[in-house]
């Protein structure tokens, strides 16, 4: 009899520990992290379609888990061998298997993307130079090829793939255009460009498109200086093949006014040939929902900060001389 309670006294024990290498020390390798104290941060890059294997061989070669077999297994168990998210993860040494199994599963990865701010008002060379600031295109990439997209590059924060060409930066910007509601009416928008180079308020550009309007029903000549630089840069970037960056502010006015362009409206009635900057929605709807005025002269203070109207040429000219010395 005792020596039959000795054998089941041994079979208990040797089950006991059975149990414990079976179960408990699985947990323990699958709830330790693989260096605990370890923050430093780990890089992994789990392309799209990667197996379960692969990424338990990546996350094993990166020493952040003990186990491989036990991170397939964990994962398996719970059914979510087709749940791992591509992507660039940072991790820790100090994570155990749960945690990073968690991070994948959730997608919770570092974005690769470049943010770019492009400011209502920035024609196609500050667009140019503020995505080439970025590392993303060489300067003059878009300038160079996209001028026809001006106008329709709309202005908005963009999050960018690196790896993205300059033909998908600006398609992406034209179908940001079309998707807020951007107009197709290339009147409505050439003065919305007009209006974010000479104006700052919503109330001011509302005003001021009325203006371009009455004076366009009149026959009268626009005289819109931001018009005129305009086409001194597209003269001056053309000299070098579209590879240096123009600063409309530089353009020589009291010169250029003197010279026949399409851009010069001094010279030619209308408007100019095309937009001269990509508007933002507030410069299209107050395009299309112009205030009507008696005024038909404005001019900006030279600090930038007021406009002045006039209703006659002989009242335009005599602010001239008060707010601009000429």
């Amino acid at each position: 009899m005792e020596t039959i309670y000795r054998k089941l006294r041994f079979l208990a024990i040797a089950t006991g520990v059975a149990i414990a290498l079976v179960v408990i020390l699985p947990l323990y390798f699958l709830y330790s992290p693989a260096e605990s104290g370890d923050n430093e941060p780990v890089e992994v890059k789990i392309k799209d379609g990667s197996s379960l294997s692969i990424v338990a061989g990546q996350l094993d070669n990166a020493g952040l888990i003990k186990s491989g077999l036990l991170f397939i297994a964990y994962i398996k168990v719970r059914g979510q061998e087709n749940d791992l998210k591509s992507g660039r993860y940072i991790f820790s040494r100090s994570m155990n298997i749960p945690v990073i199994a968690s991070m994948i599963i959730g997608g919770r990865s570092e974005s690769d993307d470049v943010v770019v701010t492009i400011p209502e008002g920035f024609n196609i060379w500050e667009v140019d130079k503020r995505v080439a600031s970025s590392g993303l295109i060489a300067p003059g990439q878009l300038a160079g090829y996209y001028l026809h997209k001006e106008g329709y590059l709309f202005p908005d924060t963009y999050h960018f793939d690196r790896e993205v060409s300059a033909e998908g930066i600006a398609n992406k910007m034209e179908e940001n255009y079309f998707a807020k509601n951007g107009t197709n009416n290339n009147e409505t928008l050439i003065i919305a460009s007009l209006l974010e180079k000479e104006v700052k308020t919503k109330e001011d550009m509302a005003l001021v498109a009325g203006i371009i309007k009455k004076r366009l029903e009149l026959g009268m000549l626009l005289q819109i200086d931001a018009s005129v630089a305009y086409g001194w840069c597209l003269k001056e970037v053309i000299k070098t093949e579209f590879k240096n960056f123009c600063d409309v502010t530089q353009a020589p006015i009291a010169l250029e006014i003197r010279i026949d362009g399409p851009y010069n409206t001094y010279i030619r009635k209308g408007l100019p040939s095309g937009p001269i900057s990509n508007p933002g929605l507030q410069a299209v709807e107050a395009t299309l929902n112009f205030k009507e005025s008696d005024y038909l002269y404005y001019l900006s203070t030279r600090d930038g900060s007021q406009m002045i109207y006039s209703k006659t040429s002989a009242e335009h000219a005599g602010n001239r001389r008060k707010y601009l010395g000429i």
